[in-house]
C-alpha cells in the first residue's frame, strides 16, 4: 500500500493540489529527469501489509516515446510554473525532514479510515465487519453486565424495550447463563435445599429402578405419579445432542443432567419425565451450574404452555394447535394450502420444535438465540418463529412431496442462516396480546365443544 505523505496527514484518497506529485518528471540543464519519488512504501513486515495493492495510488505507468520508456506523469500533476517551483521546493524539503516516528503516527491515526473506505466493497470487508462484531458483542456484554448488576426483578426485566432490543440481538454466550436465569426470575422459590432433597429422592428411586433393575409398578392410589419413569431418562440421556458426546456415559456432563432430571421427577411426580425434557435441561446446563439449571427449569415448566403440554393436557394441545393452524392460514395461506394438499399436519412437526424449543431441530448456536427471545417474550415468540420457519423454506417446500417436507421439517438444513431466519421471524407480525386473545378464544371454543358431546346423550334421554 503506497500512503502519499499528505494523504497520511489528512487521511484523505486522493492527493491535495499541493501534494508533490509522485514521479513528476522535471526539467534540469534541458535533460529530463525523474524527481525522487516522496511517497511511503510500507515494508512487508507491516501489519498492513496484506492490503497490498492500493488502487488508490497505482504506480506510474510508462509509455514509450521514441524507443525509450518514459513515466507517464501523475493525473495529479499541475504545470508548475518558475514563480511556484520555489513554494514546491520548500514542502519538499519539509516532507523529507520527517522522521519515521512521525510517519508512523501519522499512518497510526487515519489507517483504519482509510481501510474502512478502502474496502467498503472489497473480498477483506468479511474480516472488517468480524472485527466490527466482536466489538459490538463486547459492547452487549457490558450492557448485560451492567442490567444485571442492578439486579432487577423478572416483571421489571421481560417489560423493558431495552431488554427486549439486547435479547433480539442475542444475548453473549459468556454472560447468557446469568441473563436467563434473572429473565426467568424464581416464582415458584426454589433453594438448594429443596433441590437437595429431591435430589436423594430421585436418586433413591434411580437405584431401585434402574441400578437394580428392579420393576415398579405404578402406585395405584396415586395414579398421577410419573416417578416410575426414570428407566426413560436412561435411555434419553446418551439421545440428547448426541453431536456434541457431552452427555453420553462417559461425558463431563452426564451426571449433572442426570441429577437435574432425577430431582426434578421428585419434585413434580404429578408430571414426572417426559421425553423432550432433557433437551430442555441440557441447554440450561451448557449455560449455567447444576442448581441454577435445575431452578430454571422448575420454572420454565411451570408456564402455562409447558405445564399443558408436559402433564399431556390434551385440550390444552388442542387449543395450540388450532392457534397455530389459523395463524399459519393467515400468514402463510400458499404454504398452508399445498400442506393441505399433501396431507402433512402441523402435529407431525410442531409438538417436536415447542417440546425443546427448537434445541432438538436446529443448529445449537442458533437455538440459544430463539432461547433469548422466548424467554423475554414467552410462548407466542415460539409461533413466530415457527412461521418464520416455514416462510424462509415456502419455496423449497412448494417444490416438494410429503416426505421431502417431512424430513426438512424435522431436519432444517444445518447451513441455516441466522441472519435469514431471524429477518422471516421479523416479518411474523404477531403481539402477545393478539396470541394471548386467540388462545382464549379456542379455549373457549374446545370447552364448549366438550360440553356438548358430554351433555348431548343426556339431553337426549330427557
Amino acid at each position: 500500500l503506497d500512503i502519499k505523505s499528505q494523504d497520511v496527514i489528512e487521511g484523505n484518497g486522493a492527493a491535495e493540489s499541493t501534494d508533490f506529485p509522485a514521479g513528476e518528471t522535471r526539467t534540469v540543464g534541458g535533460d529530463q529527469k525523474v524527481e525522487e519519488d516522496t511517497r511511503i512504501q510500507l515494508s512487508s513486515s507491516d501489519p498492513t501489509d496484506k492490503f497490498r495493492p492500493s488502487p488508490l495510488h497505482p504506480p506510474p505507468e510508462t509509455k514509450s516515446i521514441g524507443g525509450t520508456p518514459q513515466q507517464e506523469q501523475s493525473p495529479s500533476t499541475t504545470s508548475i510554473t518558475p514563480s511556484a517551483r520555489g513554494h514546491k521546493h520548500s514542502i519538499l524539503r519539509e516532507k523529507r525532514s520527517w522522521s519515521v516516528s512521525n510517519l508512523a503516527i501519522a499512518v497510526s491515526k487515519s489507517v483504519s479510515s482509510m481501510t474502512k473506505k478502502f474496502f467498503r466493497d472489497s473480498s477483506a470487508e468479511p474480516d472488517i465487519k468480524a472485527d466490527e462484531q466482536e466489538a459490538e458483542e463486547v459492547a452487549r456484554k457490558n450492557e448485560w453486565t451492567k442490567l444485571l448488576s442492578k439486579n432487577y426483578s423478572h416483571a421489571k426485566l421481560v417489560g423493558w424495550r431495552h431488554v427486549n432490543r439486547l435479547c433480539w440481538k442475542g444475548i453473549p454466550s459468556s454472560i447468557r447463563g446469568k441473563a436467563w436465569k434473572a429473565i426467568i426470575g424464581d416464582e415458584l422459590k426454589i433453594t438448594p435445599e429443596l433441590f437437595g432433597i429431591n435430589l436423594k429422592r430421585g436418586q433413591k428411586l434411580w437405584e431401585e429402578q434402574v441400578t437394580s433393575k428392579k420393576v415398579m409398578p405404578l402406585d395405584r392410589e396415586d395414579e398421577m405419579s410419573r416417578e416410575d419413569s426414570m428407566r426413560i431418562i436412561q435411555a434419553d440421556i446418551p439421545r440428547t445432542f448426541p453431536q456434541l458426546k457431552f452427555f453420553h456415559p462417559e461425558g463431563p456432563m452426564h451426571e449433572p443432567l442426570l441429577q437435574i432430571l432425577q430431582a426434578y421427577v421428585c419434585y413434580r411426580p404429578d408430571v414426572g419425565y417426559v421425553q423432550g425434557m432433557s433437551y430442555l435441561a441440557a441447554i440450561l446446563l451448557l449455560n449455567m451450574p447444576t442448581y441454577d439449571s435445575f431452578l430454571c427449569l422448575a420454572n420454565l415448566l411451570n408456564k402455562d404452555i409447558y405445564f399443558a403440554f408436559f402433564r399431556m393436557d390434551v385440550d390444552k394441545m388442542k387449543t395450540h394447535l388450532r392457534v397455530y393452524q389459523a395463524l399459519f392460514k393467515e400468514k402463510l395461506p400458499v404454504l398452508y394450502k399445498h400442506f393441505e394438499t399433501v396431507e402433512l399436519k402441523p402435529g407431525m412437526y410442531l409438538y417436536e420444535w415447542l417440546l425443546t424449543i427448537y434445541s432438538r431441530s436446529l443448529p445449537i448456536d442458533l437455538a440459544h438465540r430463539i432461547w433469548d427471545n422466548f424467554l423475554y417474550h414467552g410462548q407466542v415468540f415460539l409461533f413466530r418463529t415457527a412461521l418464520g420457519m416455514l416462510r424462509l423454506f415456502e419455496s423449497k417446500f412448494l417444490k416438494m412431496g410429503f416426505e421431502g417436507c417431512l424430513s426438512m421439517l424435522n431436519r432444517p438444513p444445518e447451513d441455516i442462516r441466522g441472519g435469514d431466519l431471524f429477518d422471516n421471524i421479523y416479518r411474523i407480525q404477531l403481539t402477545s396480546k393478539r396470541f394471548d386473545k386467540m388462545v382464549a378464544k379456542f379455549m373457549e371454543e374446545e370447552k364448549r365443544n366438550t360440553n356438548k358431546k358430554i351433555n348431548g346423550p343426556l339431553n337426549g334421554l330427557a
